[in-house]
C-alpha cells in the first residue's frame, strides 16, 4: 500500500512542478487574484486562462491528500517502518503545507515588493518536498538492510561520499536557478553563453551576479557527472554496481545534458515560455534522480575494488606537497567567507578584479600561515595519525625550507593587498598571518585547553578582510561576522577533538577532551553553539542582513543546535562525527544565505 501511495504522490507532485513552472512562464497565475477560490468560483469557466491556476491549485490538493495518507499510514505502522521513513512523511507534509501559504502569498501579494522572493522560496519548497517523496519512494522499494563491516571499505565510503557530494551540488544548482527564475534574473547575462556579458566573471548588478552563481553551480556540477560518468564506463563498474543503480545514474547523467542544452538554447533564443517548462520538467527529473541515487548507493550492493596507485613522477610528487603545505580544502572556507562579506557590505557588490585580487592575496597569506604551522609543529605531526602523512613529518619537505616558503607567500600576498586592494585589507591579513603562526601555534596550541578558544581569531579575521577588502573601512556587522567565526571555532574543533582524542593524548597537545575529558567537552560545545546561533541572529537588529538570512540563519543554527546537544546527551563517536561534518556545511551555507539575501532580493 505504501509503495503504491508514495508512487501516486510522487506522480502528482512532478505535475505539481511542472504545472506551477508553466503558470508562472506564461503569467496566467496572476488572472485569479483571489484565494482559494478564482473568481469567486471553483472552475471559472468563463475565463480560459486561469485554468492552468486552478489546475495547479487542484493538483496541490491532491499532493496535500496523498501526503497526509502517507503520513496516517506512517504513524500507524511506526513500530514496524523505518524511523527514516516516518521523518520523511511528517515532513513532506509540514512542507506541502508551507507550499500552500508562500501560493496564496504569491496570490494575494500583500508584500508586492517581495513577490519574487516568495515566488523563488515557493519553488524551492517544491523541489525539497519532491526530493523527500523520491526518498520515501525508494525506502519503500528498497528497504535498508543491516550493514556489512566487511563491506565498508575505504574506496566504497569514499564513493557514497561523493554521490552524497554530487546530490548536494545538485540542490544547489537547483536552488540557484530557482532564484534566478523567482527573481527575473534569466537573462541578466544577455544572450552570452557561457560567458557573461562578453566576461567569464559578472560585470553587472544583482540580477547579473546571481545568473552568473548559477551557471557556476552548473559548471560545478558538471565536473561531478564527469567524474560519475568515469566510475560507470570501468569495465569493473558492470560488476561492482548494481543494475538499478547503473540505470538511474544514466537517467540523472541524460537528464543533466538535456538540462544543459536547453539552459544554453532558452538564452541563444530569448527564453522562449516552452523551453523554459521544458527545462524545469527535466530539472525535476534531475532531482529525482540525484535523491534516488543518495538513497540506492546505501541499500543496493556495491563493489568498488581499490586498485594499486602508480607513483608520481618527483616533480610532481614535489608540486602536490608544496601545494599540500598551503592546506587548500581549509582555506577553501576561509576564502568563501571572504568572498561573502565583500558582497554584503552597504558598498554593494564589488567589481570582479578587486574579488579576484582579494581571493588570490587571502590565499597566499593564508597558505603561508599554513606551512609554517606545518613547520613548527612536524614534531608533534609525525605522533598523529591525521597528520603524519603531511609533506614535513613524513620528511618529504624539511622544516626549514616549508617555513622559507610560508614566509615568501605570506610576503607576496602583502604586497598583493598594497597593490591591488588596500591598506586595511593587508594590515589585517597580516594580523592573521601573526595571530596564527605565533599567538596559536608557538605559544596557545601547546599550553592550555583555552588554544581553539582563543586562537579561533585567526580563522575569524577572513571575513573582516573581505569586508575591508570591498568597502575600505570595519563597521559594526564586520565585527559580528568575526564574532560569529570566533564562536564558531571551539564546537568545530572540539568535536574533531573528541573524535582524535587519543592522537592529541599522544601528541601532548592539550585540546580540551584530554585536560577535562568528553563529558565537560561536549557541554563547553553546547554553550559556545548557543553564543555562535546568537550571534548569527544580531545581524538582523543592525540592519546588515534581512528576512531571508534570518529565517535561514533559524533553521540551520536549530540543526546545529540540536547535533551539538546529541552530542552532550550520547557522547559517542558518531554524533561528533555528525557535529563536525555539519559545521563545516553550517558555515558555508550560513554566509551563502547572507549572499542571497544582500544580493538577490
Amino acid at each position: 500500500m505504501l509503495r503504491r501511495l508514495t508512487l501516486a504522490a510522487l506522480i502528482v507532485t512532478a505535475l505539481l512542478v511542472v504545472v506551477g513552472n508553466v503558470v508562472r512562464i506564461s503569467g496566467d497565475g496572476p488572472c485569479c487574484l483571489d484565494w482559494p477560490l478564482c473568481f469567486d468560483a471553483v472552475l471559472p469557466l468563463d475565463d480560459a486562462r486561469a485554468l492552468a491556476e486552478v489546475a495547479y491549485r487542484a493538483l496541490a490538493a491532491l499532493t496535500a491528500a496523498a501526503l497526509l495518507a502517507i503520513a496516517t499510514v506512517c504513524l500507524r505502522r511506526r513500530r514496524h517502518l523505518d524511523h527514516a521513513l516516518l521523518a520523511l512523511s511528517l515532513a513532506s507534509l509540514v512542507l506541502v503545507g508551507i507550499q500552500i501559504v508562500l501560493g496564496a502569498l504569491v496570490v494575494l501579494q500583500p508584500w508586492p515588493t517581495r513577490q519574487p522572493l516568495i515566488s523563488a522560496l515557493h519553488l524551492i519548497a517544491e523541489l525539497v518536498t519532491l526530493g523527500c517523496i523520491a526518498g520515501m519512494y525508494v525506502e519503500v522499494r528498497y528497504p535498508k538492510a543491516a550493514p556489512d563491516p566487511a563491506e565498508a571499505t575505504p574506496p566504497l565510503q569514499r564513493f557514497r561520499r561523493s554521490i552524497h557530494v554530487l546530490v548536494g551540488a545538485t540542490f544547489v544548482t537547483l536552488t540557484t536557478g530557482a532564484l534566478v527564475s523567482g527573481s527575473g534574473a534569466a537573462m541578466a547575462c544577455g544572450q552570452t553563453f557561457p560567458i557573461c556579458n562578453g566576461g567569464w566573471l559578472p560585470n553587472g548588478g544583482a540580477l547579473v551576479l546571481l545568473q552568473w552563481l548559477h551557471r557556476a553551480s552548473v559548471f560545478g556540477l558538471a565536473l561531478l557527472v564527469l567524474s560519475l560518468v568515469s566510475r560507470l564506463l570501468r569495465r569493473e563498474a558492470r560488476a561492482g554496481l548494481d543494475a538499478h543503480f547503473r540505470i538511474v545514474s544514466w537517467v540523472f547523467i541524460a537528464a543533466f545534458l538535456a538540462v544543459g542544452v536547453l539552459g544554453w538554447l532558452m538564452v541563444a533564443l530569448t527564453r522562449p515560455a516552452i523551453l523554459a517548462t521544458l527545462h524545469n520538467a527535466v530539472a525535476a527529473v534531475l532531482w529525482v534522480s540525484a535523491v534516488a541515487l543518495a538513497m540506492l548507493i546505501e541499500r543496493l550492493p556495491v563493489t568498488i575494488v581499490e586498485t594499486a596507485k602508480k607513483p608520481l613522477p618527483a616533480w610532481r610528487q614535489t608540486i602536490n606537497d608544496y601545494v599540500a603545505l598551503t592546506k587548500p580544502r581549509v582555506i577553501s572556507l576561509l576564502l568563501f567567507t571572504t568572498l561573502a562579506a565583500m558582497f554584503i557590505t552597504p558598498a554593494g557588490a564589488p567589481p570582479w578584479y578587486l574579488v579576484a585580487w582579494t581571493l588570490i592575496g587571502g590565499y597566499l597569506m593564508a597558505g603561508g600561515a599554513n606551512a609554517v604551522n606545518m613547520a613548527y609543529d612536524s614534531d608533534i605531526d609525525q605522533v598523529m595519525g591525521r597528520t603524519s602523512k603531511r609533506p614535513v613529518p613524513s620528511g618529504r619537505v624539511p622544516p626549514r625550507r616549508a617555513f622559507k616558503f610560508g614566509v615568501v607567500l605570506a610576503g607576496l600576498s602583502f604586497v598583493i593587498f598594497i597593490l591591488f586592494v588596500n591598506w586595511l585589507a593587508a594590515l589585517l591579513a597580516v594580523i592573521g598571518f601573526f595571530y596564527y603562526t605565533v599567538i596559536y601555534t608557538r605559544w596557545l596550541k601547546r599550553s592550555t585547553w583555552q588554544n581553539i578558544v582563543i586562537g579561533g581569531g585567526a580563522g575569524a579575521i577572513p571575513p573582516m578582510i573581505g569586508w575591508a577588502a570591498a568597502s575600505g573601512r570595519l563597521s559594526l556587522a564586520a565585527f559580528v561576522l568575526f564574532a560569529i567565526v570566533f564562536y564558531w571555532t571551539p564546537p568545530h574543533f572540539w568535536a574533531l577533538a573528541l573524535l582524535k582524542r587519543k592522537d592529541y593524548a599522544a601528541a601532548g597537545v592539550p585540546m580540551l577532551p584530554v585536560v577535562a575529558g568528553e563529558g565537560e567537552t561536549a557541554r563547553q560545545i553546547l554553550v559556545y553553539a548557543f553564543g555562535m546561533v546568537a550571534l548569527t541572529l544580531m545581524l538582523a537588529p543592525v540592519r546588515a542582513m534581512g528576512g531571508v538570512y534570518l529565517l535561514g540563519a533559524i533553521a540551520l543554527g536549530a540543526w546545529f543546535l540540536w547535533l551539538a546537544w546529541r552530542v552532550n546527551h550520547d557522547h559517542t563517536p558518531r554524533a561528533a562525527l555528525r557535529l563536525y561534518a555539519y559545521s563545516l556545511l553550517y558555515l558555508f551555507a550560513l554566509f551563502a544565505m547572507m549572499m542571497i539575501d544582500r544580493v538577490a532580493f
